[in-house]
Parts: structure tokens; sequence; C-alpha cells
């Protein structure tokens, strides 16, 4: 067991190292991400003025834990012109969303001493979701993943395959997946308001054909494909 004094002075260090590396700056921009009926990663990214970026994984994140990141000077200013021109104040504290098997995200603004957040889901304007991704990415330039969610209970990643599954507009994906409970299979995200899902699978309990078959066979489903894109990169 962690004395009390030991574990204050361990946090009272890394405070230390992190106001260090961040030379005073203060944040720039922040982005927290929420949960979702399934395994969306929560996670928040803060990067400071000077490109110092700290990363925290909490539930379902690939890599748990606090870390940190650089940003080059280019990625640093293309970043500072989209929160500009994205500018949060004009926008409510919370943007409402029918969707409600999507995660919500919150998006805040730093100005000296003053912030701003905005808080929704996959349906906010489109200047939004465009500074997400560009946050997210950045953090996949620099090795962490922020998009694709963990089941600490299943396979290994590096196991896992995924398809994509377009269900009918009124089917929530969550109870549409539990009539296949004898497979391990993982709600990782919704691509789209179209309830466009990707779906992981592991291959040696069952094959890629036999899965999207097992899919289509249901009369919920629309379409079903491989999520090719994220096997060739594996």
């Amino acid at each position: 067991m962690i004395r009390p004094t030991i574990l204050f002075s361990l946090l009272a260090l890394l405070s230390c190292k992190t106001s260090q590396h961040a030379g005073g700056s203060a944040p720039l921009v922040e982005l927290r991400t929420g949960g979702c009926f399934g395994y969306c990663p929560t996670i928040r990214l803060t990067i400071h003025n000077n490109g110092f970026t700290e990363y925290e994984g909490l539930h379902f994140a690939e890599k748990q834990g606090l870390d940190s990141f650089q940003l080059t000077k280019a990625e640093l200013k293309a970043l500072r012109n989209k929160v500009e021109a994205v500018n949060l104040w004009q926008y409510p504290d919370r943007i409402e969303t029918q969707v409600v098997d999507a995660p919500f995200m919150t998006l805040t603004a730093f100005r000296g001493a003053t912030s701003k957040s905005v808080a929704g889901s996959v349906d906010r304007p489109e200047p939004l979701l465009e500074l997400e991704n560009q946050i997210k990415d950045l953090a996949g330039a620099h090795g962490f993943e922020t998009r694709r969610g963990v089941n600490p209970k299943e396979p290994p990643i590096t196991r896992r395959r995924e398809v994509l599954v377009k269900l009918k507009p009124d089917v929530n994906a969550g109870n549409w997946l539990r009539q296949f409970t004898e497979f391990k299979l993982i709600l990782i995200r919704r691509l789209s308001e179209d309830n466009i899902w990707v779906v992981a699978y592991d291959p040696e309990q069952i094959e890629e054909k036999a899965v999207i078959q097992l899919f289509k066979n249901t009369g919920d489903v629309l379409e079903a494909q491989p999520n090719r894109a994220v096997q060739e990169r594996r």
C-alpha cells in the first residue's frame, strides 16, 4: 500500500514535471471525449500555446494513463489558425442531439484567463467536427490512438478484425448486437448519422465471410462489408 505522504509527493512531482514541459505556457485548446454504448475511448488532450500536449487515457483507451508529446511549429500554427477560425465563442455551451447512442465530445478554447467549452455529439456543426478531427489527427501522428476503443476483456487489438455494418435508421446498434452473444463481437464506434458502425470480431472464433453473412441474415442490416482500411494498416 502506498502511504498518503508518498502518494501526494508523486502527484506533486507529476504536476511539476507537466508544468516544466509546458514551460508555463497557457493552454490553447482541449478535447475531451465521452463514452458511448460500446467501447468508445474516453480521453483528454490539452494542447498548450507552445505545442506541448498533455494526453490522458481513461476508459477503453488504447493507451492508459498520462503521457505527452510535442507538436511541430507547422502543426501548432495550423491548429492555432483552426481554433481562431472556428471561434467556439459563437456556439452555445451544449448542442443538443437526436443521436442517443453516440458519444459526446467537449471542445474548450482558451483566451488568456477565459475559456469557452462546447459539448455535442456526431451531429455538431461541421467546423466543430473538423477541429475535433484535426486534434485527433495530430495525436495519431504522434502515436496516440484516439478513435479506436479497446475492450480489456476481449482479444488483443493485434488479433482483432473489423467490419462495417449499416443498420436501418431506427435500429439501436447496442440492442442489435446483443443477439450474437455466442461470439466475441465489439461495437467500436459509429461512423455517421446513417447508422453505420464499426464492429470488431475475433478471426480465431469466426471467419470474415461468416460474420458478414451472419449480419446480412438479420433483417436489421442494410449492408455489411470488411473494414479493409483498418486491416491493411495492421
